[in-house]
C-alpha cells in the first residue's frame, strides 16, 4: 500500500519544483555603464565592500578577495534566497555558470 503514497509525494515534489522554476527569469544588471556585475562571497563581504566604497578606496587588491565572481551584465541567474536588501543567487549561464554569491537586490532584474 505504500506505493500510492510514494507516487503522491513524487507528484507533489514535481509541482513544487515547477512552481519555483516557473517564476520569471532573472538577470543581473547595474545602474551604470559597467560591463560586469560583482557577485560577493556572502553578506559580510558585501558589507565590507560598502565600507570600502564609502571611503572611496577602489583598490582592486582589497576588493578581489570579497568577490565570488564577476559576471557580464544581463547574465541569467537563479535567485536562491531573496531578502529585503540582498539576494543569494546562482549564475545560470556563461563562464561564471554555477557561481553562487550575494548581490544587492537592486541588481536583480526581470528578464
Amino acid at each position: 500500500m505504500p506505493r500510492p503514497w510514494r507516487m503522491s509525494c513524487f507528484v507533489a515534489g514535481l509541482i513544487a519544483v515547477a512552481a519555483v522554476s516557473g517564476s520569471d527569469a532573472k538577470v543581473l544588471r547595474t545602474k551604470g555603464p559597467a560591463s560586469t556585475v560583482w557577485v560577493f562571497k556572502n553578506v559580510d563581504a558585501l558589507r565590507r565592500f560598502e565600507k570600502v566604497a564609502r571611503a572611496s578606496v577602489y583598490d582592486e587588491s582589497k576588493i578581489e578577495p570579497l568577490l565570488a565572481c564577476k559576471v557580464p551584465q544581463g547574465s541569467k541567474i537563479v535567485v536562491l534566497v531573496s531578502g529585503y536588501r540582498t539576494a543569494y543567487i546562482r549564475v545560470a549561464e556563461g563562464g561564471a555558470q554555477g557561481c553562487e554569491g550575494t548581490v544587492p537586490i537592486t541588481r536583480v532584474k526581470d528578464e
